[in-house]
């Protein structure tokens, strides 16, 4: 990296900064070439100097949150990748006790919030129960299961521009889709305002349970992945038809496609981005020879070519 790139870093960025760093330290999956920098914004003012700076210079950025749902290629990243998990882990409930709105930091992860919501009696998000990740990643790429989404008790996202300015984006306007949203190019999330319903401890607890005993039984969690690979199509579910195409335990390399949930690859020890996007193009190819039906990622694949 140019040496005016790094003086930047040196003269203006309060948080934690790493060059060349191995992706693959940073994403559940395991896999990933190494990042020019990681920027970890300690508040606010900080991204949106990273941002402005990254901006007027034309200097690549890509945001990270808990890296799930990402497979980074083998020959790494260019420009700055934006670590939130540092910051932006503020909880701010709306008042009292009985309150169920929340505005939650970016950096959050599920988990947490899962907890704090059920000690607070609050419904919602049981569903997430098991789902690594933040909650600005969860946002962007509406996660869900088990028929619930985030966007489900999302009412809408801060965000920062390119620009460094700041702006309010309701739920109707964000866009979200299956297992997507539209929000505004170059759009950073930085916090998710989020309502919830009231209820017993126990029916939450009990619903927790539930969710984790569906995950822990029908998910490879003993080993890495990035979730589910591909789509649900409209014409069917992804992981039955790639079961039935006869990928269950097929691999490329240390690349596994898992013999608990076939919409899983798994990375066996050593696998490598190539090995996964060899097995994948092999699935995509079998199931829509067998089926006319084109499966499309639901991994998010970035890096150098």
């Amino acid at each position: 990296m140019a040496e005016q790139y790094q003086l930047f870093f040196v003269q203006r960025f309060k948080g934690k900064v790493l060059f060349d760093v191995p992706m693959s330290q940073y994403t559940s999956l395991g896999i990933g070439g190494a990042a020019d920098v990681m920027a970890f914004p300690k508040d606010e003012s900080d991204l949106k100097d990273l941002l402005s700076f990254a901006n007027t210079k034309k200097f690549p950025l890509f945001i990270l949150g808990g890296g799930t749902n990402l497979l980074v290629k083998d020959r790494g990243m260019d420009g700055i990748v934006v670590n939130m998990c540092e910051g932006f882990k503020d909880i701010v409930w709306a008042g009292d006790d009985g309150d169920t709105k929340v505005v939650v930091g970016a950096g959050v992860t599920l988990s947490l919030l899962l907890k704090r919501c059920k000690e607070r009696g609050l419904s919602g998000l049981e569903f997430a129960a098991g789902i690594p990740g933040t909650v600005g990643g969860a946002t962007i790429m509406n996660a869900g299961a088990y028929g619930s989404e985030l966007s489900c008790v999302v009412e809408g996202v801060e965000v920062l521009n390119l620009k460094g300015k700041k702006s309010f984006i309701s739920a109707k306007d964000v866009g979200f889709s299956y297992r997507g949203s539209s929000l505004p190019e170059g759009s950073v999330v930085i916090r998710v305002h989020m309502s919830f319903k009231a209820e017993e401890a126990s029916v939450i607890e009990e619903k927790i349970k539930e969710f984790r005993a569906k995950r822990e039984t029908t998910s490879p969690i003993k080993c890495p992945s990035a979730g589910s690979i591909f789509k649900n199509p409209e014409e069917g579910v992804a992981g039955r038809l790639i079961e039935e195409a006869g990928f269950k335990g097929v691999s490329v390399g240390d690349a596994e496609v898992s013999d608990v949930h076939a919409n899983y690859i798994v990375n066996r020890g050593n696998a490598k981005a190539a090995d996964v996007l060899g097995l994948m193009a092999r699935i995509r190819d079998k199931v829509y020879s067998q089926t006319g039906i084109s499966l499309e990622p639901e991994v998010k694949v970035v890096g150098r070519d």
